[in-house]
């Protein structure tokens, strides 16, 4: 199910508007919507013994914040985030304006999309600046590590990834997303 997911990411990623191409159950237009679905989920892993519910619900909980919390007046056009699950995997993107943008406002010298990515993944950092915070993405990525689950993060040309032995690449990827996917494979 996840190739289905990361197709439809792309498919509401590129298409002009994003409008008309998720269901109400795919699309969080905001975060109140976004939180309430995070709950329902949350639920429905517990119904089906999911063990690590917990974890996997914080993680989910902190990728999606980051799309509100970043893109707040700077969606590309249309706001929220597509967040979809199912036993074996969870997708959220959202159309907004890209980890290396954020990031460019407090290191404005950062060289590129994978290096902005590996900085979001790696040091304390916030795109919110002046804010002391910073470590969502290392904890989402310490979770990811010890759980063994994989996770394939994309924002423009750069991604960060979980490879066969757990430990994350920073890469190049050959498309550009505009805004950000994250992929979570639990098994």
């Amino acid at each position: 199910m996840s190739n289905n997911f990361l197709d439809k990411a792309r498919q509401w990623l590129e298409s002009p508007d994003g409008e008309n191409l998720l269901t109400n159950e795919e699309y969080c237009p905001t975060r109140d919507i976004f939180q309430a679905r995070l709950e329902t989920l949350r639920v429905q892993f517990e119904q089906n013994n999911f063990q690590n519910s917990p974890l996997l619900i914080a993680i989910i909980g902190e990728i999606g914040n980051n799309s509100f919390d970043h893109n707040l007046g700077n969606w590309r056009n249309t706001p929220g985030i597509y967040m979809d699950a199912d036993t074996s995997a969870v997708i959220i993107a959202d159309r907004g304006q890209g980890v290396k943008k954020t990031i460019s406002r407090v290191r404005p010298d950062v060289a590129n999309d994978k290096e902005a990515i590996k900085i979001a993944f790696t040091e304390k950092i916030s795109g919110r600046s002046p804010e002391q915070r910073g470590n969502g993405l290392k904890f989402v990525r310490g979770i990811v590590e010890k759980q063994k689950w994989k996770l394939h993060f994309l924002s423009g040309n750069g991604a960060a990834k979980t490879n066969d032995v757990g430990e994350f690449e920073f890469i190049e990827n050959d498309e550009n997303i505009l805004g950000c996917v994250a992929l979570i494979s639990l098994n």
